[in-house]
C-alpha cells in the first residue's frame, strides 16, 4: 500500500530525498532517471480529450524512449516507443517555443511502441511497430481521427512513414512491403510488394509528391517507386552507391539523402539526384564524424545527419544541401545528445530525439545556425519533491529541497534552476512580494532573499536572534515578511526592505502556514485536536484573537476580503472574515470531494484546494464559497499536489509525487 504523507509536508521536503527508497513510496525509475520515472511509468496517462487540453501544460514531463519525430514549422510530435511499458504515447511541442502542449495517450489510440511518425500539416500519422497498426490524428488538436488495421492493409511491424500532403506510405519492415494510403481519407490504395521491388527489411521512407524513396536496410538499395502510381520506377545498388546498412533516407525535392550507418562502424551518406535517381556522390571521412548515422533530414539548405553508435553519446553533422559540403559537427556536450536516434527540421527548427539509452529528451537547433536553443526534458527543471509555489504575475517560484526553479509566468518556460553552496536552501516554503523572493529554509534554521528581477542572491539570514527554528512557513506583504517557526512556537518578523529584524512573537503551537494581506497576519497552528487559526496586526504584530476549531489546518490564504483555512484533517475549508476573523461557513462533503487538502490559494475571484490525497484540485467561488469544479483527470497529471498558486490567469501546482508543475488556466 502506498503511504501518504501525514505529518507537515513541508517537514518532508526537507528530508525525504535521503530517505524516500526505503519509505514505501513508489519512485518508479525511468530512463531519465529516479526522480521523474514515475511520471511516465504511471498507468492511465490517457489524454481524455486532446482538443480541451489545450491550455494545461505539465513542466517535468518525460519522454520515454522516443524514437521518432516530425514538424510541420507549428507542431513537434514525437513518438515515445515506451519500449519497457508496452504502449507508447506521443508528446506535442510547440515549434515556436518547444513548450509542451499535451501527451497523447490511452486505450482508443491503440499506440503500441510507435516507431515512426510523420505531419503535412493537416493530418499526423504514426506507425505502431508492434501494433501492426497506423494512428491518424488531427494536425490542428492531436484529436483521434482514425485507427487503421487489419489484413488488407498488410501492416507488418510498420517501421516508417511518410506523407506528401496527397499519399502516405508505411514501409513494412518484416512484410518486404509498402502499403499506401490516401492523405484525405485514410483509405487503402495498394499494397505494393513482389520480388521487382526488392524490398528486403525496409527501414525509412521519404516521398516528395513525385518520387517515393524506400530504403533497403539488408538489401544495401534503395527502391524508387512513382508517388502517382506507386509503380516501380528502378531499385538503385551497386559498390558504386557504397550503400551499407541504409537506415534513414530524406528528400527536398532536389536531392535525396542516404544516411548508411554501416552497423555502427562509422558511416557515410549517399546523395542521389531527385530527379533521376543517378549517384551524385558518397560523402565519408574522418572530418564528417559520421558515426553509425542513423537518422536525416534536409530542408533544402541544410542536411542534419543524427550520429548514433547505440548508447555511446551522439553527435549531428550539418551538410550544405548544395553541395554536400561540410558546415559542421555538433557534439558539445551542452547539447546533451544522447542515442539521437530521429531528426526532423521545418526550416526554422531542427529537433533531435535523444532516445533509448539514458537521453529521453528533445534537443532543439536553430536551423540557421546549428546554435543551441534549448534542450527539452524533465530534468532540466530539476523538480525534486516540490512542495511550495509562488507567482507574481511575471515569474513562477517552485521550491525544490535544495533548490528553486524559476519558471516565466507568461509561457512556464524554464527561465532557471538556483542552486548551489552560497544559497543555503533546505527550502520547504517561498513567498513573492514582486521585488524580493524570500525562502525559508527548514532545515537551515534560516532565510535566502532573492531578487525576484534577476533570482539573485540579495542575502542569507541565520543569525541566532531570529530564533528560525524549522522555519515550514513564509509570508510577505511588501513591507512585512512573517515566518512561522513550527519547532519554534513562534513567528519571526523581518523588514521586507532590508531583511532586518524586526520581532520574534511568541505563544504558538507548531505554526505551519501564513498569510498576510498588509493589515492582518493569519497563522494556522497545527493539531490533530484542538487547531487553531492566530490572527495578529500586520502593523504592530500584535494579537488580535486566536480562532479555534480547526482540524489540522495545513495551509491558509488570504485575498483581503475572506480567509481560507484548508483543514488537512477532517477534509474541509473554513472560510473566515477577514475584517473580522469570524466563522463564515464551514464547507465539505462528498461533492467537493476534499481529500488531504495540503495547499490553497485565492486570487479574489476563484479559490483554488490542492487535494494532496485525491490528486486533484478544488475550485470554490470566493464570492460564495460555492462549489465550482473538482478538477482531475490523467491529463492534469496531479500527483501528491503539495502547492498551489494562481496570479489571477494562470494557476500553478506543484506535484510532490512526480517532480513536475501542472499549469492551466483561472479561466
Amino acid at each position: 500500500m502506498r503511504r501518504r504523507l501525514i505529518a507537515p509536508i513541508g517537514v518532508g521536503v526537507a528530508v525525504l530525498a535521503g530517505v524516500v527508497a526505503g519509505s514505501g513510496w513508489q519512485l518508479v525509475p525511468g530512463r531519465g532517471g529516479p526522480a521523474w520515472g514515475k511520471a511516465i511509468e504511471v498507468s492511465g496517462l490517457a489524454v481524455g480529450s486532446p482538443a480541451a487540453l489545450r491550455g494545461v501544460h505539465v513542466f517535468g514531463w518525460g519522454f520515454y524512449f522516443p524514437a521518432a519525430v516530425a514538424s510541420d514549422g507549428t507542431h513537434v510530435w514525437v513518438a515515445n516507443s515506451a519500449a519497457a511499458s508496452g504502449a507508447g504515447f506521443v508528446t506535442e511541442l510547440s515549434a515556436k517555443t518547444g513548450g509542451l502542449v499535451q501527451v497523447i495517450s490511452g486505450p482508443r489510440y491503440k499506440f503500441s511502441h510507435p516507431g515512426a511518425i510523420a505531419d503535412d500539416g493537416t493530418h499526423v500519422w504514426v506507425a505502431n511497430n508492434f501494433g501492426n497498426s497506423v494512428t491518424e490524428l488531427s494536425a490542428k488538436t492531436g484529436g483521434l481521427v482514425k485507427v487503421f488495421s487489419g489484413p488488407r492493409y498488410k501492416f507488418d511491424f510498420p517501421q516508417a512513414i511518410a506523407d506528401d500532403g496527397t499519399h502516405v506510405w508505411v514501409a513494412n519492415n518484416f512484410g518486404n512491403s509498402v502499403t499506401e494510403l490516401s492523405a484525405k481519407t485514410g483509405g487503402l490504395v495498394k499494397v505494393i510488394s513482389g520480388p521487382r521491388y526488392k524490398f528486403s527489411h525496409p527501414v525509412a521512407v521519404a516521398s516528395d509528391g513525385t518520387h517515393v524513396w524506400v530504403a533497403n536496410s539488408l538489401g544495401q538499395s534503395v527502391t524508387e517507386l512513382s508517388a502517382k502510381t506507386g509503380g516501380l520506377v528502378q531499385v538503385i545498388s551497386g559498390p558504386r552507391y557504397k550503400f551499407n546498412d541504409p537506415q534513414a533516407i530524406a528528400d527536398d525535392g532536389t536531392h535525396v539523402w542516404v544516411a548508411n550507418n554501416s552497423r555502427g562502424g562509422g558511416g557515410s551518406v549517399t546523395e542521389l539526384s531527385a530527379k533521376t535517381g543517378g549517384l551524385v556522390q558518397v560523402i565519408s571521412g574522418p572530418s564528417y564524424k559520421f558515426s553509425g548515422p542513423g537518422a536525416i533530414a534536409s530542408d533544402g539548405t541544410h542536411v542534419w545527419v543524427a550520429n548514433n553508435i547505440f548508447g555511446v553519446g551522439g553527435s549531428v553533422t550539418e551538410l550544405s544541401a548544395k553541395t554536400g559540403g561540410l558546415v559542421q559537427v555538433i557534439s558539445d556536450p551542452r547539447y546533451k545528445f544522447n542515442d539521437p536516434v530521429a531528426i526532423a527540421s521545418d526550416g526554422t527548427h531542427v529537433w533531435v530525439a535523444n532516445g533509448t539509452i539514458g537521453g529521453n529528451s528533445v534537443t532543439e537547433l536553430s536551423a540557421k545556425t546549428g546554435g543551441l536553443v534549448k534542450v527539452i526534458s524533465g530534468s532540466r527543471y530539476k523538480f525534486s519533491f516540490p512542495s511550495a509555489i509562488a507567482s507574481d504575475g511575471v515569474h513562477v517560484w517552485v521550491v525544490n529541497g535544495g533548490s528553486v526553479t524559476e519558471l516565466s509566468a507568461k509561457t512556464g518556460g524554464l527561465v532557471k534552476v538556483i542552486s548551489g553552496p552560497r544559497y543555503q536552501f533546505s527550502a520547504a516554503a517561498i513567498a513573492d512580494d514582486g521585488t524580493h523572493v524570500w525562502v525559508a529554509n527548514f532545515g537551515g534554521k534560516s532565510v535566502t532573499e532573492l531578487n525576484a528581477k534577476t533570482g539573485g542572491l540579495v542575502q542569507v539570514i541565520s543569525d541566532p536572534r531570529y530564533k528560525f527554528n524549522a522555519p515550514l512557513a513564509i509570508a510577505s506583504d511588501g513591507t512585512h515578511v512573517w515566518v512561522a517557526n513550527n519547532a519554534g512556537d513562534s513567528v519571526t518578523e523581518l523588514s521586507a526592505k532590508t531583511g532586518g529584524l524586526v520581532q520574534v512573537i511568541p505563544g504558538f503551537s507548531q505554526p505551519q502556514a501564513i498569510n498576510a494581506d498588509g493589515t492582518h497576519v493569519w497563522v494556522a497552528n497545527f493539531r490533530r485536536v484542538g487547531g487553531s487559526v492566530t490572527e495578529l496586526s500586520a502593523k504592530t504584530g500584535g494579537l488580535v484573537q486566536v480562532i479555534s476549531g480547526f482540524d489540522i489546518p495545513r495551509a491558509i490564504a488570504d485575498d483581503g476580503t475572506h480567509v481560507w483555512v484548508a483543514n488537512f484533517g477532517n477534509n474541509s475549508v473554513t472560510e473566515l472574515s477577514a475584517k473580522t476573523g469570524g466563522v463564515v461557513q464551514g464547507i465539505g462533503g462528498p461533492r467537493y470531494k476534499f481529500n488531504e487538502p495540503a495547499a490553497i490559494a485565492s486570487d479574489g475571484t476563484h479559490v483554488w484546494v490542492a487535494n494532496f490525497g485525491g490528486n486533484s484540485v478544488t475550485e470554490l467561488s470566493a464570492k460564495t464559497g460555492g462549489l465550482v469544479q473538482v478538477i482531475s483527470g490523467p491529463r492534469y497529471k496531479f500527483n501528491d499536489p503539495a502547492g498551489i498558486a494562481s496570479d489571477g490567469t494562470y494557476v500553478w501546482v506543484a506535484n510532490f509525487g512526480s517532480q513536475s508543475v501542472t499549469e492551466f488556466p483561472a479561466r
